[in-house]
C-alpha cells in the first residue's frame, strides 16, 4: 500500500512516501526550493519521490494531510476564542494585559482563517490537477503529531504528548499509545500554547519567531532564570493537571521585560518557566496513567532541553522524540495514521533506525557538478580515513555523502565536521557561516562510548541517534571535546552507529585511533538562513560562500585554494 503524506502548507511542507507502513522517502519542500520553512504545496518533492521510487500518481492508494478543511479549522479557531474570553475576563490580569490579548487574539484568528483557507485551495487545486483529489484524506493535526512519535518509537505503549503553536483547535494533546491504538486523554486548547508563548520571547528578543526558537534554549544557560521566574510563571493557571496561559496574546508583556532585563535573564526565566509547567502536567499524567515511557513530537519539542527535563522525570524509563518533530513531520504522522485505518487498524509500532530519506547523488552526477564549477578534486578510494586526518590535523571538512537527511538536524550525510576540541570554534565557523548561535555545536560520538561522554543515558540511546535531546556531560566529554559542551554541562549528541550509517562512523573510528577522542564536531551544512544543502550545486556554492578548508562528496576530495 503507497500512501502520499503531506504536511501542513503553512510552513516547512513536507512529502512522506509510505509503503506497506514504512517510511522509504521524505523530502522538505525548502530543500528543493532552497526557501528556509518554505509554505506551499511541496510539488517539486512530490514530483521527486515519485521519480525515485518509480512510481506515477496512479500508484498511490491515498494521500494523507495535516489539517481538517479551512471551515473546519475556521470554525474550531473561533470557538476557541470564544472560550477564551469568559476564561480571562475572570483573571485577575490587568485591564491593559486583557485589551492587547483581545486585540492581538482577534488578528491572529482573522489571518489565520485567511491562511486555511488559502492553503486548503492550494491543496485541492494541486492534487485535483494530480488526479490524487479523491484519495485525499485529511487528520486532525495534533493526532499526526502523536502517530509520527509513537508509531516510530518501538514501545508497546507509551504516554504521548504533542506541544506546538496551533493545530485543529489544540496547542498540544496528551495520548496512551498502546497496541489498540492512540487514545486521546486530554486537549490543550488554543491559545494556551507553549508554542506562542517560546516564540512571543523569541521575538521580543529580537529574533525571528518560528525559526530562531533554538537560540533562545542557548541564551537561557548564559542567564538568571530566578529574576523573573515568579514574574513569567504568574502568567499561567496551573490547576487539574493541565495549563492555561493567563492574556496569552498580549505581545507587550515580553516586550517591556525586553526593556528592563538582560537578555539573557529573560531567556533562562522564559525557558525555566516552559520546563517547570510542562513537565508537572506530564509527571501527573505519568502517575495518573501508570507509564514509564514517553513519546514526544511538535515543535516545541524541538527544544533539547525541555526533552532532557521530562526524560528526567522521576519513574520515566524511556524516551522517544520524533526526528521531524515540528509540522514538517505531520505529513508522516498522517500517512502512518491512514495506513492504520486501511490496515484493519493494525500498524506495530517500530523503531525507526535512520532518517535518511531524501536524495542520493551519484559519483558521475558529483563528478559532472564538480567539473561545471571548475574545481580541482580527487577520486579517494578509502576517503573516510582521508576526513578523519584531515581532521585529526584541524581542518574544517564539509561533507555530502548518500541520502539527505529527513527534518531539521544533520547527521553526517550533509555536515561541516571539525575536533571538538577547540571552544572557539564556535565563534569563528559561525562567523564565516554567517551564523549567530548561543548554544555549541553538537557532538557526533561513536555509540559505544556514549556512556563515557554522556550521564544517564539509559533509556533514551535511540532517540539520541537522532540530536533530539541533551544530557549532563561527563568530566571525560568536557576535557577532551569542549566545543561540544554549553555553558551549563551538557551537550546534545548523535549517536553513531555502524550499522546505520557505516561510512560516517568510519570517519569518526578512524579519528578515534589517530586522537584517542570518539567525538567530533558536526554542525549542519548550510549557509545562515539557508536550508541544508541538498543537491551537489548546493554543497559546492555553500562551499565557497563559508570559506571551508575541505569538501568531501561521495569519494571525491576538493581542497580550497589558500
Amino acid at each position: 500500500m503507497n500512501i502520499l503524506g503531506i504536511s501542513s502548507l503553512d510552513t516547512d511542507c513536507t512529502a512522506c512516501l509510505l509503503i506497506d507502513g514504512k517510511i522509504v522517502s521524505s523530502i522538505g519542500e525548502e530543500r528543493l526550493s532552497r526557501v528556509k520553512l518554505h509554505a506551499g504545496f511541496p510539488s517539486r518533492s512530490i514530483a521527486l519521490i515519485l521519480k525515485e521510487n518509480n512510481i506515477t500518481t496512479e500508484d498511490i492508494d491515498a494521500v494523507a494531510y495535516a489539517f481538517l478543511p479551512w471551515t473546519e479549522e475556521a470554525w474550531k479557531m473561533a470557538m476557541c476564542f470564544l472560550k477564551d474570553i469568559a476564561f480571562n475576563l475572570a483573571k485577575s490580569d490587568t485591564m491593559k494585559a486583557k485589551f492587547y490579548h483581545f486585540a492581538y487574539y482577534a488578528k491572529w484568528t482573522y489571518n489565520a482563517i485567511l491562511d486555511h483557507r488559502k492553503y486548503h485551495n492550494e491543496l485541492v487545486m494541486n492534487l485535483t490537477r494530480m488526479g490524487l483529489i479523491n484519495k485525499l484524506v485529511r487528520v486532525e493535526h495534533h493526532l499526526t503529531h502523536a502517530a509520527d512519535a509513537f508509531y516510530s518509537s518501538g514501545f508497546d505503549e507509551a504516554l504521548i504528548l504533542t506541544l506546538d503553536a496551533y493545530g485543529s483547535g489544540l496547542a498540544g494533546s496528551v495520548s496512551i499509545g498502546s497496541p489498540d491504538g492512540i487514545r486521546r486523554v486530554h486537549d490543550i486548547t488554543y491559545p494556551h500554547s507553549m508554542g506562542l508563548f517560546y516564540s512571543q520571547v523569541t521575538e521580543a528578543l529580537g529574533f525571528k519567531p518560528v525559526r530562531h526558537e533554538g537560540k533562545i534554549v542557548g541564551l537561557a544557560a548564559f542567564g538568571d532564570d530566578q529574576i523573573l521566574f515568579d514574574k513569567v510563571y504568574g502568567k499561567f493557571d496551573t490547576s487539574n493537571s493541565s495549563y492555561k496561559y493567563i492574556s496569552a496574546w498580549d505581545m507587550t508583556f515580553c516586550r517591556e521585560l525586553a526593556k528592563q532585563y538582560r537578555r539573557k535573564d529573560i531567556a533562562a526565566a522564559y525557558q525555566t518557566v516552559l520546563e517547570r509547567v510542562v513537565t508537572d502536567m506530564v509527571s501527573d499524567h505519568l502517575r495518573k496513567y501508570n507509564m514509564k515511557k514517553v513519546c514526544l513530537a511538535g515543535g516545541v519539542t524541538a527544544n533539547v532541553k525541555l526533552n532532557q527535563r521530562i526524560f528526567e522525570i522521576d519513574g520515566v524509563e524511556n524516551i522517544f522524540v520524533f526526528p521531524n518533530m515540528g509540522d514538517g513531520g505531520t505529513g508522516a504522522g498522517a500517512a502512518l495514521w491512514v495506513y492504520r485505518q486501511k490496515n484493519k487498524n493494525q500498524l506495530t509500532p517500530y523503531p525507526i533506525d535512520n532518517v535518511y530519506f531524501g536524495p542520493e547523488y551519484s559519483d558521475d552526477e558529483i563528478k559532472q557538478e564538480l567539473e561545471k564549477e571548475g574545481l580541482e578534486y580527487k577520486y579517494v578510494e578509502n576517503i573516510e580515513t582521508e576526513v578523519a586526518q584531515l581532521l585529526a590535523d584541524n581542518k574544517v571538512v564539509a561533507r555530502f555523502n548518500g541520502r539527505m537527511e529527513y527534518g531539521p538536524r544533520a547527521l553526517g550525510n550533509r555536515s561541516i565536521l571539525y575536533p571538538a576540541t577547540d571552544p572557539e570554534v564556535n565563534t569563528w565557523l559561525n562567523k564565516r557561516l554567517g551564523r549567530t548561535e548561543f548554544m555549541p555545536f553538537a557532538p557526533a560520538t561513536l555509540y559505544e562510548y556514549r556512556d563515557k561522554c554522556f550521564l544517564k543515558m539509559k533509556g533514551a540511546e535511540h532517540t539520541s541517534k537522532f540530536m533530539t535531546i541533551t544530557f549532563d556531560c561527563t568530566d571525560y566529554m568536557k576535557k577532551n571535546s569542549p566545543a561540544a559542551v554549553h555553558i551549563d554541562g551538557t551537550a546534545r549528541p548523535q549517536l553513531v552507529t555502524e550499522e546505520i550509517t557505516p561510512s560516517f562512523y568510519k570517519i569518526i573510528s578512524e579519528y578515534h585511533k589517530i586522537t584517542g577522542i570518539p567525538t567530533v564536531i558536526n554542525t549542519s551544512y548550510n549557509m545562515h538562513e539557508e536550508p541544508i544543502v541538498c543537491t551537489p550545486y548546493d554543497a559546492i556554492r555553500a562551499f565557497k560562500l563559508g570559506h571551508l578548508e575541505y569538501l568531501a562528496m561521495g569519494n571525491f576530495l576538493v581542497s580550497a585554494k589558500v
